[in-house]
């Protein structure tokens, strides 16, 4: 049977088009500076006016033989699962596909290589990407799109000839450097972004609910809670939080989240050694629960091993409900997977495609899956997202769909059910008060009110009994489901009651229909 090809004309889409939002991409040159040992990366947008972004990293570098193999044919033939690099720290490698140093070109037509390895000299080079590429890919344009003969193999005395078409998305140079004194790592500089870009960002700047980020990060996170959206804040504001959230960067707090939930995750990220920092503010994950009046409902769920098809899935995480109220920002609510530290996408406020109607009680929700080993054959070539029909997946999924409806939607309902016990018997506290205070001021008598104990008993209709002495009231109520009216209605129908048989006490008609009057705003304003 013939073999199916892919054409290479489908890389170079890609490697345009790739990445969902700014963040993202720069997540990309993150992971290579984690990959390339760097323990500080720094990024800059040139704010306020965003001419210009620039990722620099303390990391090994590489070579300008490295570079060459890379630009010739190198991007999407990542060697890093093949022959794995050994990290700092234990850390888990990141990269797999070998288009990271392209993730910029999203959002430029240019930028500047300069990389200084371990070993050798450093480089500087410049990169050009094509204009309009995609639809000189399709026309097809040969200045980029071409094909060229190459020798695959020898046949007895001849070479074996095969055409290939090769794809070039754009060019490069190599620059003089002023001197070899260089630090150690690889910097990436874009100065050619794309209007759009440079738009959106400056706009972001002038929107009604903008304020200046403060370089102390714990102060800006602040701002993340104080709206309901990250929308209302703009694309600065958002590259902020989606940078903190996708990085593998330690939290803000190891008590950050209730129950120290992600305590253990906290001090595995400090081991990291990996610290970001975006326009001189050094982030942290913005991850941040606390003061809830009506407290949290966590579930942290152990470790998972098992073999999907002959291939390992490890994983564990955290779910959180924040009870009686939603998570703000919306960008916090719902699960996040991380795999190897690195987010895959955002929340997801489907709680992974939950299939259970909770109500608003979805909008509580907040937690991470952090995945081991395994689900990167899940990914999608975007690595922001899952194929969901991946077995790999589906593991995770159900995992954590019966982790939601066993354990954590079992105990919210048990709390909604002890909050709403208690608030009844609270309003039935302060109404009954009102009631009392609503006799005592008008009468200027001492005041008892009790149940009818005998009428609870026999589960008889009992009508309100007022006994009244000097300078003493004593009311007997009936049974609250003695009273036929609606259930919400009925104390109030039993103080109207209770005020009307007090009043039917004076002993004068008109002495009576005032007091009842004013008893009866009285209580209309103390209820």
């Amino acid at each position: 049977m013939p073999p199916i090809k892919v054409s290479d004309k489908a890389l170079a889409h890609l490697s345009r088009g790739l990445y969902r939002s700014p963040a993202s991409a720069l997540k990309e040159l993150v992971s290579n500076a984690w990959d390339a040992n760097a323990k500080r990366v720094r990024i800059s947008t040139n704010y306020p006016n965003f001419l210009q972004l620039a990722c620099l990293d303390d990391g090994d570098g590489f070579s300008r033989e490295e570079f060459t193999v890379l630009m010739g044919g190198g991007i999407g033939n990542s060697l890093k699962r093949v022959q794995p690099p050994v990290l700092i720290n234990n850390r888990p490698v990141i990269g797999r596909l070998g288009i990271g140093m392209l993730s910029i070109a999203q959002m430029c037509g240019a930028f500047t290589v300069t990389s200084r390895p371990k070993r050798g000299k450093p480089f500087r080079a410049r990169v050009t990407l094509y204009d309009l590429l995609r639809e000189r890919l399709d026309k097809p344009d040969t200045e980029v799109v071409k094909t060229a003969p190459e020798i695959v193999g020898t046949d007895g005395a001849q070479d074996a000839v095969e055409m290939v078409r090769e794809v070039d998305i754009g060019k490069y140079e190599f620059l003089q450097l002023e001197s070899d004194d260089l630090p150690l790592g690889t910097s990436i500089i874009a100065d050619d972004l794309h209007p759009s870009f440079v738009k959106a960002f400056q706009d972001s700047l002038t929107g009604p609910n903008f304020k200046e980020p403060n370089l102390k990060w714990p102060i800006s996170v602040r701002r993340f809670y104080e709206v309901t959206s990250l929308r209302e804040l703009g694309d600065y504001w958002r590259l902020l939080w989606e940078m903190s959230v996708a990085t593998p960067i330690p939290y803000l707090l190891p008590n950050a989240l209730p129950e120290a939930v992600i305590k253990d995750e906290h001090k595995r990220l400090l081991s990291y050694d990996l610290t970001v920092i975006v326009d001189g503010i050094t982030l942290r994950k913005p991850v941040r629960l606390r003061g809830n009046p009506e407290g949290y409902t966590v579930v942290k769920f152990p470790p998972q091993a098992q073999s999907v098809y002959g291939r390992p899935l490890r994983f564990d995480g955290y779910l959180v409900v924040q009870e009686g109220r939603e998570i703000k920002p919306a960008e916090l609510r719902g699960i996040l997977i991380r795999i190897n530290n690195v987010a895959i996408g955002y929340y997801d406020s489907t709680l992974l495609d939950y299939r259970i109607n909770e109500g608003p009680r979805s909008r509580w929700v907040t937690g991470e899956v952090f995945v081991r080993e395994g689900l990167e054959n899940a990914l999608n070539i975007d690595r922001d997202s899952f194929n969901q029909f991946h077995p790999e997946f589906r593991v995770v999924q159900e995992f954590v769909h019966s982790q939601a409806k066993t354990r954590l939607f079992a105990e919210v309902y048990k709390k909604i059910a002890e909050r709403s016990e208690r608030r009844s018997h609270q309003r039935d506290v302060d109404r009954r008060n009102a009631l009392k205070a609503t006799l005592t001021e008008e009468l200027g008598a001492r005041v008892t009110i009790g149940g009818s104990a005998g009428a609870q008993a026999t589960g008889t209709p009992s009508s309100v009994q007022v006994h009244a002495a000097k300078r003493k009231l004593t009311v007997v109520l009936p049974p609250e489901e003695s009273v036929r009216t609606k259930k919400a209605n009925r104390n109030l129908a039993v103080a109207i009651l209770t005020i009307f048989e007090t009043a039917m006490q004076q002993k004068h008609d008109t002495d009576r229909r005032s007091l009842f009057r004013r008893l009866l705003f009285r209580l209309l304003r103390n209820w």
